[in-house]
């Protein structure tokens, strides 16, 4: 058993490209080696900058034999009565390039066929490697891709150099025009020339002492300590931030911690603007004071400032990706673009409190939203038709204070500040709305009406953050759904699928319960000056089905049960709050194992009765057995408490009274015929089952539950 080593050498690739890679590849060689019969041992995959390699330990060398069986036609086909082969016979052997001779008979699933055993395998591994690590290099997934120079091949950046060893031996193959070999390159400054590669076994520390730090966690450590170390030094705490940390990861192959200032003045701009610039713009990674234990209130008079920022610090640690002759020079540099970037800041933040965001609601009507759907301010207007439906239902008894806040929540898309820093949309807002002298509540719902910005980002806290958030994520839904623009395969260019979400999500953890068609038929009539629609039926068809989808997603990718997800969508498009109930109270019930047992009866009348439409009357004197009478008895007893429960959404009492039936239900079957030779008796048992069926959905589509 050999180690081999893949290293695909490139320019500089994008962070946010890496991780997937790596996945991608690790699944790539996993299948090819598992697919040609090459056993193998621990895998891994490590990725920087300027590479992507994998090391897999323990490889054989050779294929494992086997005996594939390639089948062919119906052996009654491919010969005669007399024995002869027939036209089919003959070209199934030409297709697999052996005589007739070589056909044998076997047998599947009771049937038989002309086969074909072929001997596989065996080959050196050396001999097949150059294909798999060609055929792998081509799929590795990225986001983008691109050519270059002549070549017709695709990948994320050009390729520069590729390693490629099986133990002390070279894989020699060609991609993209480069040739494999066991040369690799250390780091752009620090390391010089060639770097000679004669054993998996030295890569790592080969590179290290190139100053490469191939592994991703031994970077991470680099990292995290540099972080602790400034920390010590300034007495603050780093914003630590997960993806940024991840991302200074990926971006550096040697990564060396510095830390930088600048001038406190500017610490009065807010401190979401500064960790903006900061983070988003630099990676550098801010520092606010320690906190713990709280420092005693300021006092008039006292020595320090109590800034906006609510303890940031005027330091920033960032890293650099070599180790530089002179920290201080590496260090005056980033200070001085971190400068003009806050003096920019500061500048946009002046600018924009000489208006305010009240007067800048007229001027949306200078920004086309969507060519077709208008501008926003057109867009706002519809939101607060939607809101102000909203605020009724749910006895949000503030129709001004919506009306004043609609008119506020994308103001600030007109600032300065959000032009320049686009993520501080909302954050601005709010800022702006409280020095403005707006209440809390508004100022806050001006920021919370664009959560959740991610699939499990933050939700709103007020209502009118609430209420906001859905009015215009379901204007958006709407609007688009109504000029024919909808998700299409991975394209999802208005983020339509993660604004359902968000409006799922909203609605389950603020507990509403909403009439969905309702609110989809008011913001479709608020949208009456939109050219070209869809009529509204078929807008709430196709828009239902897909929040029904995201629905369903949503829960599984919860770990909700799919099939009781599954019983519950018919009533996600009255009310998203109430399908939920119902999913969690199946999936809280006591009598789990009662309840299994009352599905198999229930599969047994929804079978029988799935093709009836007709509602008819039970007669009683048509019973010729004690156990449908008992049914019909229990039935009658039961359903207007049933349909009670069900209308106050005690759903677990529902449950109860519907496991109650298991028995009844099963003696029916036990000792009843349905389909009696008399007309008139099968029709009132079907009856009978008919309106069991029918009282059983009113609480979900139990069809959808398989019972094993």
């Amino acid at each position: 058993m050999k180690t081999l080593l893949l290293e695909i050498g490139t320019e500089e690739i994008p962070a946010r490209f890496l991780e997937p890679a790596k996945e991608g590849l690790y699944k790539l060689l996993k299948d090819g080696l598992a697919g040609l019969q090459i056993a193998s041992n621990k895998m891994e995959v490590y990725a920087t900058p300027r590479r992507i390699a994998v090391i897999i330990q323990d490889v054989v060398e050779t294929q494992e034999e086997r005996v594939s069986v390639k089948y062919g036609p119906p052996y009654n086909r491919a010969f005669d009565p007399q024995g002869k082969p027939t036209p089919a016979a003959t070209g199934f052997a030409k297709s697999q390039g052996v005589s007739l001779e070589d056909l044998k008979k076997g047998t599947k699933d009771g049937v038989d066929f002309v086969v074909v055993e072929k001997n596989e395998g065996g080959r050196q591994t050396m001999d097949v490697l150059p294909d798999l690590l060609r055929d792998a290099i081509a799929r590795i997934p990225f986001q983008k891709r691109m050519r270059w120079g002549r070549e017709s091949f695709e990948f994320a950046r050009p390729i520069q150099w590729v390693v490629a060893l099986f133990g002390n031996d070279i894989i020699g193959f060609s991609v993209a025009d480069v040739q494999s070999g066991n040369i690799t390159y250390g780091h752009r400054f620090l390391s010089k020339g060639m770097i000679v590669i004669n054993d998996p076994s030295d890569y790592i520390e080969t590179l290290r002492a190139n100053y490469i730090i191939v592994k991703e966690e031994e970077r991470m450590a680099i990292i995290l300590e540099g972080i602790r170390k400034i920390e010590e030094e300034t007495g603050g705490t780093a914003i630590r931030d997960a993806d940024l940390i991840k991302e200074i990861c990926y971006i550096t192959e040697y990564p060396y911690p510095l830390r930088g200032a600048f001038d406190e003045a500017f610490l009065e701009i807010p401190k979401e603007v500064l960790v903006n610039v900061m983070k988003s713009h630099q990676r550098y990674i801010p520092i606010e004071k320690k906190i713990n234990p709280p420092a005693p209130p300021f006092e008039k008079g006292g020595q320090e400032t109590q800034h906006a920022n609510g303890g940031l610090m005027p330091y920033f640690i960032f890293f650099a990706n070599t180790i530089p002759l002179e920290d201080k020079n590496v260090i005056k540099g980033n200070e001085k673009v971190l400068r003009a970037r806050l003096a920019d800041a500061r500048f946009f933040f002046d600018e924009d409190r000489k208006n305010t965001l009240y007067d800048l609601y007229d001027r949306l009507s200078s920004i086309v939203w969507h060519v077709k759907l208008g501008t926003l301010k057109e867009k706002t207007d519809r939101i607060e038709k939607s809101a102000l439906y909203l605020a009724t239902i749910l006895n949000y008894h503030q129709e001004e204070r919506i009306k004043r806040a609609v008119r506020l929540i994308k103001s600030d898309l007109l600032t300065h500040m959000v032009g320049e820093f686009a993520e501080l949309q909302g954050v601005m807002g709010r800022i702006y709305a409280e020095a403005q002298g707006e209440d809390r509540e508004t100022a806050r719902a001006i920021e919370e009406h664009y959560l959740p910005t991610g699939g499990s980002g933050a939700l709103p806290e007020t209502t009118l953050g609430a209420i906001l958030g859905i009015a215009d994520k379901c204007d958006s839904l709407v609007s688009f759904f109504s000029v024919g623009i909808t998700p299409t395969g991975t394209l999802d260019p208005f983020a339509l699928r993660r604004q359902t979400l968000g409006i799922i999500r909203i609605i389950i953890d603020k507990t509403l319960h909403i009439p969905l068609e309702r609110l989809v038929e008011k913001a479709y009539e608020s949208g009456s000056g939109i050219k070209k629609r869809i009529t509204l039926e078929e807008t709430k068809t196709s828009l239902n089905d897909f929040i029904i989808a995201r629905f369903k997603f949503s829960m599984i990718e919860e770990s909700h049960n799919q099939e009781f997800v599954e019983s519950v969508l018919p009533f996600v498009p009255q009310d998203i709050y109430d399908a939920f109930l119902r999913l969690r109270a199946l999936e809280t019930q006591n009598a789990l194992q009662d309840f299994q047992r009352l599905m198999v009866g229930f599969k047994r009348v929804y079978n029988i009765t799935k093709s009836l439409a007709e509602d008819l009357d039970v007669d009683r004197t048509l019973f010729k057995e004690a156990e449908e009478e008992a049914l019909f008895d229990l039935y009658e007893s039961t359903k207007t408490a049933l349909f009670l429960s069900v209308e106050e959404k005690r759903y677990a009492d529902s449950l109860t009274l519907l496991v109650g039936f298991k028995e009844t239900i099963d003696n029916f079957f036990e000792k009843v015929f349905v389909m009696d030779k008399d007309e008139a008796i099968k029709n009132n048992r079907l009856a009978l089952l008919k309106k069991i069926k029918d009282m059983f959905l009113t609480y979900g589509d139990f069809s959808k539950i398989r019972i094993e």
